[in-house]
């Protein structure tokens, strides 16, 4: 694979207002890349129907893409949100009620993200990316620091397939087919006017091209993923026999708890781990043995852990202790031994 190079629009760096930097994260839209992958994307939902046709369209085409439903519709359709999941598609943030975020005061905006990227972690769980889309591609220096607190990394598009005008499916299709280049991310939408009779055409005119189609987390793989720039947590060092052992997110220390992401952890561990979105709680094997991580509470057969960005968060002394694994807690350093 050749090297690819992302190519982003930073439109602000740092605000700093009394004194205190105020982060804000880059726009991304699109790779630079020589290698012919492509990215679909679509957005709002409104219409179950049609949604559930465009995932059909997909499944029969054997193509995955990344779905930003709003997320109050979303909540009132977990069924059809959770065949998408089930077929490998990827979910991302398009906000609570689909408003102008530009109209909004900065507290208003971030109470439209953060709602909505809960609601969807309790909907997708691990399958809910950091990924997030503001409504009608409208953001301002307001909706980037809010995202840049979240930890949410916004992304907009390259190629507007128009799906959603009132004009003729073929001016779609070659609208897109005509706008494509390699590392693009196209822009459709669950219900709009003309996705059903477009996509087919969409995806055969791009394959015989010869692209291949990837969500968005393998088209921005090599992008470091935005991460809260405030946060009550402190990071923490994990060392196994003599080595540092690193985790993507981060373990961190929280109220004097050590918290890893169960399934980065267990898997250095030879575990696999199974995300049950509907009674919400990972199922964690290694050959004949299992145990269950519950979200939000535990009970007598189960470890409890947190969703925090779509990420279950475990507590690092029970579950060590649950796959046979000691610890030693070093204060000095943040850092944990396990052995």
């Amino acid at each position: 694979m050749q090297k690819r190079v992302l190519a982003f629009c930073l439109l602000a760096l740092l605000m700093i207002p009394r004194g205190v930097a105020q982060a804000v994260v880059p726009v991304l839209s699109h790779i630079t890349t020589q290698e012919k992958i492509i990215a679909l994307t679509f957005d709002d939902g409104w219409s179950n129907s049609t949604s559930e046709k465009v995932r059909q369209i997909l499944q029969d085409h054997t193509v995955v893409a990344t779905i930003f439903p709003v997320s109050t519709w979303a909540a009132s359709n977990r069924s059809i949100i959770k065949r998408f999941l089930d077929d490998g598609h990827e979910i991302g943030n398009h906000s609570a009620t689909h408003p102008k975020l530009t109209s909004l005061s900065r507290k208003q905006q971030e109470q439209e993200i953060r709602e909505a990227h809960e609601a969807l972690a309790k909907l997708a769980g691990e399958q809910l990316t950091n990924f997030f889309r503001p409504p009608y591609g409208a953001y301002n220096q307001d909706t980037l620091q809010v995202a840049a607190k979240l930890g949410l990394q916004p992304v907009t598009w390259s190629v507007d397939s128009w799906d959603w005008r009132d004009i003729p499916v073929e001016q779609v299709v070659k609208r897109t087919l005509e706008g494509a280049k390699p590392g693009a991310v196209i822009l459709m939408h669950l219900a709009g006017r003309n996705t059903v009779k477009a996509l087919p055409g969409i995806i055969t005119g791009l394959r015989e091209q010869g692209y291949r189609f990837v969500k968005l987390s393998e088209l921005f793989a090599g992008h470091p993923v935005a991460r809260p720039v405030q946060s009550a947590s402190k990071p923490v060092q994990l060392e196994y026999q003599g080595e540092a052992l690193l985790l993507e997110p981060a373990a961190k220390l929280r109220d004097g708890m050590t918290l890893v992401p169960c399934r980065e952890f267990l898997q250095h561990f030879g575990w696999q781990v199974f995300w049950d979105g509907d009674r919400q709680r990972a199922v964690c094997r290694q050959g004949v043995k299992y145990f269950v991580v519950q979200s939000g509470n535990t009970g007598p057969d189960a470890l409890a852990g947190s969703l925090e960005g779509g990420k279950l968060f475990v507590p690092l002394r029970q579950i060590a202790a649950q796959i046979g694994l000691g610890l030693d807690w070093d204060s000095q350093t943040n850092k944990a031994i396990l052995r």
